[in-house]
């Protein structure tokens, strides 16, 4: 090691320990920087409560469990710390390997293979080893070692990540009970026709059906309003905050600027309902010709232009809803195809709907613009992995060899430079990517960052490990190259590429250590924050609580605002520390020290990070986890073919063959997970997706968490979205706690009630009545146990005081049909609820009861 490589570990190491008892000073003294999880209502939790002492606080997080990690942090951050956990694990076996590895590469004789080999560290390595010696035996027997191990540990956390995945989808999430259907044909777009196509699949476990409607307009419209929303708090706020009345500029002169924008929304609102009631109507005159030409047996009406070719069908039951995802809904490729839904708040309405050609000819350009990126971004990894050998670069650059000279401490900065720029490089990568990635057309947050992960995953492994490694390796000795270019390849490549472990030791080290002092200190948070005060908009609550971002890279967030951890960058990284772990751990077994410790920081400071800082609302339920196992085996395999390389430089005619063993050993590893763990991972099983549903019929669940979930926002009338609570009306498909006492009163607790977009679960014809009455609705809550049709309405009750004849009523703006008469015993008056707008009958044994929500 040069001296200026020992004054660059000495000087981050000093930093980064440095940044560290900074933290533990400050740490409980500043909670709104160091424990936003306490701080903000929304995030707090009981984790974020514990107090530990300047010190004790790493004891404390490395002690909590991962049960509590994954119900108060999130699944993702469990499989984070997972990873990170088997990542020490595979080094700690490296370091046993390094015991006999070590000694045996140190004491290999010097010849003209390895003549040019003099640096201390060089000499730890299989570089120093000659060619054809018997020590290459070692090396072998380590790369078996560290393979079974991996292999035995993964396989372990498989079982693991397959029983906590299947719990998380269990949980009473909208994801889970929702599927994304694409490719709906003409005949199928309308609620009628699509709940038909899914009754006769699934019988009474439709939930709630939800079109995707094509209103670019309405999405404008929705625009605006908030922007009159946010001028209209902004004016309030300078209103209180000086006490007097702001005005503002219009055609007409200046006029008061709060009763000004009160008016424009208010006709905003006028206009966005105006619209809502037009398209409502012309939906819904389609779904009654629909229901025309099914009566009729007639061809199925053309759908209006608005309504996409997509839909969001939601069950009652975990086993209906994994059903329908594994089922071949239609004979026409990429026709009724469903997938796994997102999370309501991370679906890109944007992207619903393409077309499936669309979809692949941009797939097909986003690889293209990947690779291209890729090519580019060889020539400055290959300078920057040229600054650390100092000593070279000034032979060839004379003009540096004169600054050196003048300017005592040039060779260190030099050499400090390096790391931090490949690190800041790799930085810039997702944001360039993420454009990328967006071209794909994904329908949410998750399939993006996963179609990143895999794509930043392809960067590091090529671009910060291949390139930099033989860059480095092959620049030393350019002029050797030179005079003899395919001769002195090789040896260079057999000595030098070993050598390398000294500029990803430096990688490593700076990623953990300071990557974990700046990740603790969050020095730049801080001063961002500070940034951000300055910034407007800033006079309301809501507008200080917003984000400021140029240009998509530089964001300026509240302290209030932690927001949530880059698990996609983060597993990237992590997957570039592997493939480094399993090449160097035979080459350069010194190696495995630093990559046991960069874990170990990493998990310490992600584990405090994720317990006091960062918002896990998120929540994926590790969906990245299989992709990072996946990309585990493949760094295994490129490993094992390099060292195998490795090996054939180095003319080891019995070692390198009996690596294919090892290598064959890993594919059908990989081949055999993939034969049924990955889809085990990702599917819940049938039966216990049968034990979750019986479980939740005994405790009555409700659907409030899945209900209206995925109804596009701009299509929400807005009395609706404001006055719910007030008025006791329908919104979104929930029923709010007004009418809740109301229905407790007459005996039941409705659970299951949808918005006007709901398919009823039992539908019986008129003709199955003794009377017959037009446009006829009907209901049916599995959990009350009622029944209603307008002939029988009420004949099954829980608790069921008598049965009678039923009564009837009409509620126009429900179109509904609504009654009640007293069976068994006298019964209640009937009342009027004008939120509701319907008659409602109140008897002892609830006989009538309202149809609570309304079909189509």
């Amino acid at each position: 090691m040069s001296d200026a490589e020992e004054e660059e570990g000495v000087f981050y190491g000093g930093f980064a320990l440095f940044q560290l008892l900074i933290f533990c000073l400050v740490r409980n003294r500043f909670p709104k920087l160091y424990n936003c999880r306490k701080s903000v209502e929304e995030l707090n939790c009981e984790l974020s409560e514990r107090k530990w002492g300047m010190f004790s606080w790493i004891p404390g997080v490395l002690r909590v469990s991962e049960d509590e990690l994954f119900e108060q942090c999130g699944f993702d951050t469990v499989s984070f710390i997972r990873i990170l956990r088997l990542g020490m694990k595979l080094s700690l076996m490296g370091c046993f390997v390094a015991i006999w590895l070590i000694p045996t590469y140190s004491s290999s004789p010097k010849d003209d293979s390895n003549i040019n080999v003099i640096d201390p560290l060089d000499e730890l390595t299989l570089g120093n080893v000659p060619t054809g010696d018997s020590r290459i035996y070692g090396a072998l027997v380590a790369a078996y070692i560290m393979t079974f191990t991996a292999i035995a540990l993964l396989y372990n956390e498989f079982f693991w990540y397959i029983s906590e995945r299947h719990k998380f989808m269990s949980r009473n999430s909208p994801q889970n009970y929702a599927v994304y259907v694409s490719g709906i044909p003409p005949e199928l777009r309308s609620k009628r026709a699509m709940g038909d196509f899914f009754r006769f699949l699934f019988r009474d476990s439709i939930l709630e059906i939800e079109l995707v409607k094509k209103i670019s307009e309405m999405n404008d419209l929705k625009d605006d309003r908030e922007g009159i929303e946010r001028h209209l708090a902004h004016e309030i706020g300078d209103f209180e905050d000086d006490g007097d009345r702001p005005t503002r500029l219009t055609s007409s002169g200046f006029v008061d600027a709060i009763d000004s924008y009160k008016m424009e929304l208010d006709e905003c609102k006028k206009t966005i309902n105006t619209k809502i009631d037009g398209l409502e109507a012309e939906w819904e005159e389609h779904e009654q010709k629909v229901a025309q030409a099914k009566s009729a047996n007639e061809p199925i009406p053309e759908p209006p232009e608005n309504i996409d070719d997509a839909a969001f069908v939601s069950f009652k039951t975990l086993q209906s809803t994994t059903t329908a995802l594994q089922l071949l809904h239609h004979k026409t490729p990429f026709n009724l195809l469903a997938q796994e839904a997102p999370l309501p708040k991370d679906v890109y309405w944007g992207n619903i709907g393409i077309n499936h050609w669309r979809l692949q000819f941009t797939s097909i350009c986003a690889g293209f613009l990947t690779l291209i990126t890729c090519v580019l971004w060889t020539i400055p990894v290959t300078f920057i992995s040229t600054l650390t050998k100092v000593e070279s670069l000034k032979e060839r650059l004379t003009f540096l060899q004169t600054i050196s000279d003048n300017f005592s401490l040039f060779d260190e900065l030099l050499a400090l430079v390096a790391p931090i720029a490949l690190i800041q490089l790799t930085n810039l990568l997702p944001v360039i990517l993420t454009w990328f990635c967006r071209l794909e057309g994904h329908i949410g947050e998750n399939q993006l960052q996963a179609s990143l992960f895999s794509k930043l995953t392809f960067f590091m492994i090529v671009q910060v490990f291949f390139v930099s490694a033989i860059s480095g390796s092959l620049f030393d000795q350019i002029d050797a190259l030179a005079d003899d270019p395919v001769g002195k390849s090789v040896n260079i490549l057999a000595t030098s590429l070993p050598g390398q472990a000294v500029t990803f030791m430096a990688y490593i080290l700076v990623k953990s250590t300071i990557g974990m002092s700046d990740e603790l200190t969050r020095l730049w948070i801080a001063i961002y924050a500070g940034i951000r005060k300055l910034l407007p908009p800033n006079k309301t609550e809501d507008e200080r609580a917003e984000d400021v971002t140029f240009i998509n890279i530089f964001t300026f967030a509240p302290l209030c605002n932690p927001g949530n951890l880059d698990f996609t960058a983060l597993f990237s990284d992590v997957i570039l520390m592997f493939i480094i772990l399993f090449v160097y751990s035979i080459l350069a077994p010194l190696s495995c020290f630093v990559m046991a410790f960069g874990f170990f920081c990493l998990q310490l400071a992600y584990r405090n990070q994720v317990i006091f800082i960062y918002d896990p609302s998120n929540d994926t339920g590790g969906k990245l986890w299989p992709k990072v196992a996946g990309y585990i085996i493949v760094t295994m395999l490129i490993s094992q073919v390099t060292i195998f390389g490795v090996f054939a430089l180095k003319e080891g005619s019995v070692q390198s063959p009996l690596m294919i063993p090892l290598i064959v050993i890993t594919i059908l590893f990989w081949r055999y997970l993939q034969q049924q763990h990955f889809r085990v991972a990702n599917t819940l099983p049938i039966v216990e997706c049968h034990h979750v549903d019986e479980e939740n019929e005994k405790a009555e669940m409700d659907y409030d968490f899945v209900l209206g979930a995925y109804k596009q926002e701009a299509l929400v009338k807005l009395e609706d979205e404001e006055n719910d609570e007030e008025k006791g009306s329908v919104s979104e498909g929930k029923v709010k706690k007004k009418m809740e006492p109301k229905l407790r009163d007459a005996g039941l607790v409705i659970k299951n009630i949808a918005n006007g977009d709901t398919w009823s679960d039992k539908e019986q014809t008129a003709e199955n009545s003794q009377m017959s009455y037009p446009n006829q609705h009907f209901g049916y809550d599995p959990h009350a146990a009622m029944y209603g049709n307008g002939m029988q309405g009420g004949t099954q009750m829980q608790p069921m005081a008598g049965m009678g004849m039923p009564g009837m009523g009409m509620d126009p703006s429900m179109g509904g049909m609504y009654g009640g008469m007293p069976g068994g015993m006298p019964g209640g008056m009937p009342g009027m609820d004008p939120s509701m707008g319907g008659m409602y009958g109140a008897m002892p044994g609830g006989i009538g009861m309202p149809q609570a929500y309304p079909m189509i």
